[in-house]
């Protein structure tokens, strides 16, 4: 957990999450029971890297382990199963998708049915709530993972210059914060 004082954290929140981003998760924090769900994608990268980069929040990505757990959003939205096209593995086969509509603008919400038990998670203040996320270690693995999985040679057709660049990008962040933490310059 981030060892920063309170209300500078709700500043970067301020800052850093744009205000439809921040009607969604509150949307999400009050409707569903925040100890069976944890943040991974970008609002995990967000507060695993908020002290250290300026790091906006877009989507939002949860994992669950119980389908039952979504109940209380099936309630209120129109949330959706697809099969999972990208991410695809022995972990990840379908996922859920919602939106969220604040201002007329759409955030997107995907929902991955996941076992907590290997993934390394942490708790970080999000908005003022304390809610479990994919650890720094844990992120930094996945990004430095997906690189050689997107390039154009792995996706063929489905290949995404944008996907592949955004991990390498998020990969360089976390790697560069190991290396100043590894050389004391952090």
């Amino acid at each position: 957990m981030i060892k920063e004082p309170i209300d500078k954290i709700l500043e970067l929140d301020h800052q850093y999450i744009y205000q439809e981003q921040k009607e969604t998760i509150n949307f999400v924090l009050n409707t569903l029971d925040i100890s069976k769900i944890a943040f991974v994608g970008g609002v995990a990268d967000y507060l695993n890297l908020r002290q250290y980069y300026q790091m906006p929040v877009n989507d939002l990505d949860i994992i669950f382990e119980n389908e039952e757990d979504l109940e209380p959003i099936k309630d209120q939205s129109d949330l959706q199963k697809f099969r999972c096209s990208f991410y695809q593995n022995d972990k990840v086969k379908e996922v859920f998708v919602s939106e969220y509509f604040v201002n007329e603008r759409r955030v997107h919400i995907d929902y991955f049915k996941r076992n907590f038990g290997p993934i390394r998670l942490t708790k970080s203040p999000l908005l003022g709530t304390i809610v479990y996320h994919a650890s720094f270690e844990e992120m930094k693995k996945f990004h430095n993972n997906q690189i050689p999985l997107l390039t154009s040679k792995n996706m063929g057709e489905k290949y995404e210059w944008k996907r592949l660049y955004k991990h390498s990008r998020k990969a360089s962040l976390y790697n560069n914060i190991e290396f100043l933490k590894e050389k004391n310059s952090l």
